[in-house]
């Protein structure tokens, strides 16, 4: 069977979803940087709440009762005993993971452990304290007394959940490590909270245009440890409302900023979608597309610093909901055609607008080739959400979105675009909107034969 391959790019550089910050010191404007980290986190989340589906490696921040300051660093033969706040319980039996991070004259420390059926590299001591095995070794320096945090979260595999797991509220941080980026972080190694006085968190509305789609999330952090910090990286988290603290973007600075007592680093992000090979002739200018503005638009309602918990949460960005011969029905009043979500196609190459809200642009009652067994149908199989991969080395979150057609009619037809529909109602009343669409090329395009099945994929990509 054919498969066709189409990617939808998250960290590229004028393609698809991306990521700028500008950086200010006590209100004199730095510099704008192009960021290139969003992390596993984001994909995961997007695989999930797209399938519906569980995640493994998954981080879950649950009732993780914020970070803990650091009280104490015991070094041991062959160990380091790690003692935090005991105002409540820190560290529960059944927590898989620990984060140590923002610890400061010593090396070695920050980062993330972990224990499940195949690796234990800490232990449960008490509620205020844990212990990690096979450190000592790699520790050097002493610790400075007063810097560290640490939480405790859930990771492993879980379900899509409408509280548990959406990572709301996104809020900008900074830190003090240069510990280079990994996919898979999931913290700022270097996370300066203790004597930051970290400002409201603000969001500007979303803007759009035809060629993107944007907003910016803003925040002050006033250093207020009496003592001169070094700012190597900045990320931005979820906050501490449902899926607490995760991270979804990191980014190393190219040069230290000093951040002297009493002075103010400001960062306002700007997420961004923009459409790849933007042009208006697609026969001339080549294949163009990407993201939508409503794709974007999800994101910016779970990153709003107001985004709250509600019964439609876990609805967001669903596409993989059957074939054609399936409905989903959520109660005795909802009942969908399940071959409305996920991977579409249509025979229109019209040039890709950020604000495209159907297949075949120019005549939206059309909205693509339909599920059906006659001419000018196509039967849709099940969309397909496959296996996530995290490549660190190549610096690389991927998975698929696919689908297989297949057509039972007597005539040709031949694909002119590709689109991808989910949900972005809040609420149980969901519906189909066009999250991603790719105008072909001439040379792109392809023909299904009567008799003929193929298999079309979108692959999501974040390219760390």
């Amino acid at each position: 069977m054919r498969t066709i391959k189409s990617e939808l790019h998250v960290g590229k550089s004028n393609s698809g979803l991306d990521l700028f910050c500008d950086l200010s010191l006590s209100g004199s404007h730095l510099y704008r940087m192009k960021c290139e980290s969003f992390l596993a986190n984001l994909m995961k989340v997007i695989r999930m709440y797209m399938g519906g589906t569980s995640q493994d490696n998954f981080y879950n921040g649950y009732g993780t009762r914020g970070w803990k300051n650091i009280t104490n660093v015991i070094i041991g033969n062959d160990h380091v005993d790690i003692y935090a706040e005991g105002d409540g319980y820190w560290m529960y039996d059944d927590r898989e993971c620990v984060i140590i991070s923002g610890l400061e004259g010593i090396e070695g420390l920050n980062g993330q452990y972990f224990r499940n059926l195949e690796i234990t590299e800490f232990g449960r001591l008490n509620y205020y304290r844990v212990r990690l095995y096979n450190m000592a070794s790699t520790v050097t320096g002493a610790w400075d007394g007063s810097s560290g945090v640490a939480q405790a979260v859930y990771y492993g595999t879980y379900d899509r959940n409408n509280y548990y797991t959406m990572p709301l509220r996104w809020q900008p941080e900074i830190g003090t490590s240069n510990q280079p980026v990994n996919a898979s972080d999931l913290s700022l190694p270097g996370f300066f909270k203790r004597g930051n006085n970290r400002g409201a968190v603000s969001i500007s509305s979303l803007l759009t245009d035809q060629e993107s789609a944007k907003f910016t999330i803003s925040r002050p952090f006033t250093n207020e440890s009496g003592v001169l910090k070094e700012i190597h990286e900045i990320g931005l988290m979820s906050s501490d409302y449902a899926n607490d603290h995760m991270l979804m973007a990191r980014d190393i600075l190219d040069a230290p900023i000093s951040l002297d007592a009493a002075k103010t680093l400001s960062l306002d992000y700007e997420v961004n979608s923009f459409i790849e090979n933007f042009n208006q002739d697609t026969d001339t200018g080549g294949t163009n597309g990407g993201w939508t503005d409503l794709f974007l638009s999800a994101l910016h309602r779970i990153a709003r610093p107001d985004s709250a918990y509600n019964f439609g949460t876990e609805y967001l960005f669903a596409c993989g909901l059957g074939g054609g011969g399936c409905g989903i029905n959520y109660d005795s009043n909802r009942v969908k055609d399940g071959w409305r979500w996920g991977v579409r196609v249509g025979t229109s190459n019209k040039f890709v607008s950020m604000t495209d809200r159907s297949l075949n642009p120019d005549s939206s009652e059309i909205n693509g080739v339909p599920h059906g067994y006659s001419d000018g149908q196509l039967v849709h199989h099940g969309t397909h959400i496959g296996e996530l991969v995290v490549d660190d080395l190549a610096g690389e979150v991927y998975f698929p979105v696919e689908r297989i057609f297949e057509n039972r009619g007597t005539l040709d037809i031949t694909v002119g675009e590709i689109g991808l529909f989910a949900n972005r109602n809040y609420s149980l009343n969901i519906h189909p909107h066009l999250f991603a669409r790719k105008a072909l090329a001439p040379t792109d395009q392809f023909t299904i034969q009567p008799g003929q099945a193929v298999k079309i994929a979108f692959i999501c990509k974040a390219i760390v």
